[in-house]
């Protein structure tokens, strides 16, 4: 790795990329005009970002390794389990996987116009006076990235010389020694004053954000918060004056008494916000801090709860002009990111070995293990939270029930299905956001799977459709579904569920309108053995509606809502069907439209009726489509005339004469 001091002459090579850097996307740098963000232009910015968390400073709740851990610890245990060189390997790797182009592409598609990069100290810096370039070729990729797609990049101290607080966070070990070292303050002043240099003319760059979440000794406060800010502030504007400076407030970016006055024309004062009630109430000490001193706000971290928690917020603080960035891009096995990784089979042994549940694995199983979940940071082979993104920015969230899936009338409906959007809009259900201190891990879905509103999902023993079931109903709740009914007519329902009790009952609604009645739920003897009851019958219309299940009473487990077509168990496979054009002469496209899943024979026979070509399909229920290319089953031309075509599904057949002109 090439290493140099501050006093040797860098790379030419290094400063070529800096340059080709140095040009951002058409908006300029952004820049603080009175109490507002705003780009080259003076038009007004509400940064909407997300923060690549767990990236270069893991965390340990973020990977389900027991009792957490810092981002020291945590190599501590993975060279404890696999020695150094494997460690080296799997850092390489992890790193590697976490953040890649297509994580950046994605991140600006879904609507997200800004980046916050944690960094650690370390990646820069790991002793005074001494650089490695890993931390700035990290920065460069996703300058190159975030240029390339259009966002911001904010550049965020994560984890400071001494820790800036005591916890896990900031990599300490029970002490803040940023606070009581001078020499770690100092250092830290350096590698700010390095990445001013470096990237002084970048536009790409929103700002840096100083000092993460600081938390200072009992004996000290925001006085010497202030007088660290203003040193870092001094050493960049030797070198930068374009780059916005965030500034944080102590006890983790909260408390802002005493770093009054602001202290740059070109500053931000950067709160945080978890586990606390939703209300003006909680930001008006910051509204009053920033009209006070002219400057700015930006929430720099919040997340870490239900959907509806942080959709509440976003309203709340854009509705003031502030713009945000949210907690966190990506982790194992959650429900409270964009993003989560699949836990596999052997990294889950090593999980139970550092929780003491199981002896330590061999080698090779730790060492595939790891690599395993290195290899699963990949996006392609995470899971995508849509449920999270739509409510961190679309408009439509707190106003609309919108598809979480296709539903189609007549089929099978998961319960936990329902549609995306807020409370009281695409669902009700009494427990729905995180609070309190705490409350870090209870409240919301009290069953931690599938999706992160307040509906309880657990895992389910029944794999059927989906594995998944909601429990713990209680009386009142509901959950909407958009439906696409394909024909009216009569259906009946039936309900796949699981009680201890014979308690339980839901009722359904079209278009607010009840069309099932509450019928008594039956006792299987638990809440994961599971039976199907008949719920009842009903007409449907034709079209797009919305399906209402609502709890009647409590004491059910809801896996399975079946509603089947009363014609279609009289055999009738298809309706408006089409087949175009006729006369052929290439191609014959057959469709139809199914009222239930079923296997189908597509034939074609010509007029002495021996079977020319044949293929089987399982057709879904709606719009289906076969395509025939005018050959034989032996994949040669048919010849000109006249040829029959049938559908059939073992209890109707369809018959229709096509003609083929070559």
């Amino acid at each position: 790795m090439f290493v140099f001091t501050k006093n040797r002459i860098i790379d030419l090579r290094f400063v070529l990329l800096v340059i080709s850097f140095s040009f951002g996307f058409g908006q300029g740098f952004l820049q603080t005009s009175n109490t507002s963000i705003v780009d080259g232009n003076g038009n007004k910015v509400v940064l909407r970002g997300v923060a690549l968390g767990g990236w270069l400073v893991p965390e340990g709740y973020m990977f389900q390794i027991p009792g957490s851990g810092s981002p020291t610890t945590i190599r501590e245990k993975i060279v404890s389990l696999v020695g150094e060189e494997s460690t080296n390997e799997f850092y390489e790797k992890f790193e590697k996987n976490y953040v890649q182009e297509q994580d950046i592409k994605a991140i600006a598609d879904w609507g997200f116009n800004s980046i916050r990069l944690p960094l650690h100290y370390k990646n820069f810096s790991p002793s005074k006076d001494e650089y490695i370039e890993k931390g700035f070729t990290i920065i460069d990729s996703l300058v190159s990235w975030c240029k390339k797609y259009k966002v911001y990049l904010i550049l965020d101290m994560h984890a400071a010389p001494g820790g800036q607080s005591p916890g896990e966070i900031a990599d300490a070990h029970g002490v803040a020694e940023l606070w009581t070292k001078k020499e770690n303050q100092d250092h830290l002043i350096e590698i700010w004053g390095e990445i001013a240099k470096r990237y002084s003319n970048e536009e790409t760059i929103g700002g840096y954000d100083l000092i993460n979440e600081p938390v200072l000794p009992n004996n000290m406060g925001n006085k010497e918060n202030r007088n660290l800010h203003v040193r870092i502030r001094n050493q960049i504007r030797k070198y930068d004056q374009n780059h916005i400076i965030f500034v944080n407030g102590n006890w983790y970016s909260t408390s802002f008494g005493g770093l009054t006055p602001a202290f740059d024309n070109n500053m931000v004062w950067a709160f945080h916000k978890y586990w606390n009630d939703v209300t003006i109430g909680t930001i008006q000490y910051l509204i009053n801090l920033s009209n006070q001193t002219n400057t700015p706000l930006w929430l720099g971290e919040f997340g870490e709860n239900s959907n509806e928690w942080w959709a509440r917020v976003i309203d709340l603080v854009e509705s003031k002009g502030i713009g945000w960035n949210w907690w966190t891009y990506k982790k194992y096995d959650t429900i409270t990111t964009i993003v989560s990784v699949p836990l596999t089979k052997n990294y889950r042994r090593i999980l139970d070995y550092w929780d003491g549940k199981t002896p330590k694995p061999s080698q090779d199983i730790c060492v595939s293990g790891l690599m395993e979940m290195a290899e699963g940071l990949l996006l392609k082979n995470c899971e995508i939270r849509r449920g999270v993104i739509s409510s961190l920015l679309e408009k439509s969230y707190r106003k609309e029930s919108r598809p979480f899936k296709n539903h189609v009338i007549p089929g099978e409906i998961a319960f936990a299905d329902y549609d995306l959007g807020a409370l009281g809009i695409s669902y009700m259900d009494y427990d729905y956001m995180r609070t309190g201190v705490g409350d870090q891990t209870s409240h919301g879905n009290s069953g931690w799977s599938y999706r992160n509103d307040g509906v309880d999902i657990e895992r389910s023993t029944d794999t059927t459709l989906i594995p998944y079931n909601i429990g713990w109903t209680q009386q009142g709740e509901f959950m909407n579904y958009t439906v696409n009914v394909i024909k009216e007519g009569q259906y009946s329902f039936s309900a796949r569920t699981a009680s201890e009790t014979n308690n339980g009952s839901i009722e359904i609604f079209i278009d607010q309108e009840k069309i099932i009645n509450a019928i008594g739920l039956p006792n299987t003897g638990d809440n994961q053995i599971w039976k199907d009851t008949v719920l009842g019958e009903a007409f449907l219309p034709k079209g797009m509606k919305m399906l209402t299940v609502r709890v009647n009473r409590t004491g059910a487990n809801l896996k399975l809502l079946k509603i089947e077509s009363n014609e279609a168990k009289n055999g009738l496979i298809s309706f408006n069907h089409q087949i175009y054009p006729n006369p052929m002469s290439n191609q014959l496209k057959i469709e139809y439209e199914s009222l239930f899943n079923t296997q189908i024979t597509v034939a074609i026979y010509n007029i002495n009726g021996q079977k020319v070509w044949t293929t089987e399909r399982r057709s879904i229920p709606g719009k289906n489509q076969v395509i025939w290319l005018g050959t034989s089953s032996r994949k040669r031309q048919v010849s000109s005339g006249i040829y029959f075509l049938t559908l059939d599904d073992g209890k109707k057949t369809i018959q229709e004469k096509i003609t083929i002109i070559r």
